[in-house]
């Protein structure tokens, strides 16, 4: 072997943990204003992690980002927020239960 090459050895793509690390992002992101990312450690397992504060994140996280999800939770309640955040609800009314209430 020539002594400039190096063997590099890639860890196969581990979907189990894939999956888990997007579930996990995606049902977090409905209750965070942060961004949820999934990132690749270094044993090719892949994490769920949290923008968390405002602060930016370093740059061997950035790097490692395979997938990311927006955070769904809004402070302002304009109307395309509300648009938005009544799409993924789902609210069932009963009209004999609104006519016997009282007030």
């Amino acid at each position: 072997m020539n002594a400039l090459t190096k063997t590099l050895e890639i860890p196969a793509f581990d979907s189990i943990s894939y999956d888990a690390a997007v579930r996990a992002a995606t049902i977090r992101a409905q209750h965070s204003f942060f961004d949820q990312h999934v990132i690749e450690d270094a044993f090719g397992c892949y994490l769920a992690i949290d923008e968390g504060d405002y602060n930016a994140l370093p740059q061997d996280l950035i790097d490692r980002i395979v997938h990311s999800v927006p955070g769904m939770m809004a402070d302002d309640f304009d109307e395309a927020n509300i648009a938005r955040a009544a799409s993924f609800m789902s609210v069932v009314m009963d009209p004999e239960w609104d006519a016997d209430c009282p007030f």
